[in-house]
């Protein structure tokens, strides 16, 4: 809260005098009493509450006082312009079934009967909060592209959020094995055997250079392995991206999701399904070898387009990093005006002059 024009608190010392009045009178009744009365005057309890209408008028000049000086708060957000137009990236690269904590905290949980979330679960969960907090603008147009060997354009930008989230629930990642016929034994979405960053960035671009009703537009990738596959480099792109002219500029950030401390990868049968031990707990793995990620890529996609890059080695450490953007990102877009609430105090001052008032004219008329 604040006030518009807080010079008017000076007129609250205006009811010292009134304050010094009822304190220096408390506990003596205004009914007078002979000293020589040869009974003990009790003073009716109307007397005794003779300070009461007084109160209350010096209550209702504090409350006009506070109307003046405009107390203000602030708004509900409000966009300006045509909101924004963001396309999220997602990599369904099979490296993202990977698990990123200690063993110990791994053992403990799987102890506790919980299944630990991987990569692209935990990806998934945090886009789909990052897109209901986009929502509340009721401006912003997302769009979904996911990868593996190849890159696919998942969801047109839209304003139909809710679709978009449901979009994401449906995605299926690619375990790794196959059925006789070679596709993924589980149903996935997409071939998981390779990581088409180049080709993802190309698709996205794509949708938000046909957007003519966004105000600015952003990508925002999330990839957990180095580049392998698909018909475009991401440095060219990168360097598309850059050279672009100011009203068609694209800001892209990236995330580097694990690749920072141990990793463990379920255990699988045939077909796709974990393994688990002869209590029912699922069986983990260190991988055979580390996944190749790319943090120098990243940081470029990332710098040349103006945007960036954020490390997000694990899961707490991913939902800082979505924070992060959405304070740099959007800040300058959302606005949060003043409303004045001076009329708040000024019907309070209203209900205490006319309570007063009617105490006054009835219960305190014949107290002198």
């Amino acid at each position: 809260m604040s006030l518009a024009a807080p010079w008017f608190l000076l007129g609250l010392f205006g009811v010292l005098p009134l304050v010094w009045r009822i304190v220096s009178r408390r506990g003596k009744g205004r009914v007078p009493v002979p000293s020589a009365a040869p009974f003990l005057a009790v003073p009716s309890l109307k007397a005794t509450l003779w300070w009461v209408p007084d109160a209350l008028r010096i209550l209702a000049i504090v409350a006009v006082v506070v109307a003046l000086a405009r107390p203000r708060v602030a708004g509900a957000e409000v966009r300006s312009g045509q909101g924004v137009g963001i396309m999220l990236v997602l990599d369904m690269s099979r490296s993202m079934i990977a698990v990123d904590m200690p063993a110990r905290d791994l053992a403990a949980l799987l102890e506790k009967g919980e299944v630990p979330k991987n990569r692209f679960e935990i990806a998934r969960d945090v886009l789909k909060q990052f897109i209901v907090e986009r929502n509340k603008s009721g401006a912003d147009r997302i769009g979904l592209v996911i990868f593996g060997q190849e890159a696919w354009l998942r969801y047109p930008m839209t304003h139909d959020h809710a679709r978009l989230v449901r979009s994401l629930n449906e995605l299926v990642l690619d375990v790794g094995p196959r059925d006789t016929s070679g596709r993924c034994a589980n149903g996935c979405t997409i071939d998981g055997g390779g990581t088409a960053i180049g080709d993802a960035l190309r698709r996205a671009y794509s949708q938000l250079a046909r957007a003519s009703d966004v105000e600015s537009r952003l990508i925002v990738l999330i990839t957990d392995g180095k580049e392998t596959g698909g018909s475009t480099p991401a440095a060219s792109i990168a360097r598309h991206l850059r050279d672009l002219p100011p009203e068609d500029k694209v800001r892209a950030y990236t995330f580097q999701v694990g690749g920072k401390g141990e990793m463990y990868v379920p255990q699988l049968d045939r077909l796709g399904r974990p393994l688990k031990t002869a209590g029912g707990i699922p069986r983990y793995e260190r991988p055979d070898q580390e996944f190749e990620i790319d943090p120098d890529l990243l940081q470029e996609i990332a710098h040349s387009t103006q945007g960036k890059y954020y490390e997000s080695y694990n899961e707490e450490k991913f939902e800082e990093d979505i924070a992060d953007l959405a304070r740099t990102a959007f800040e300058a877009e959302i606005d949060r005006p003043e409303v004045d609430v001076f009329e708040w105090p000024l019907i309070v001052a209203l209900a205490l002059i006319a309570l007063e008032w009617l105490l006054r004219m009835s219960l305190f008329r014949s107290v002198a």
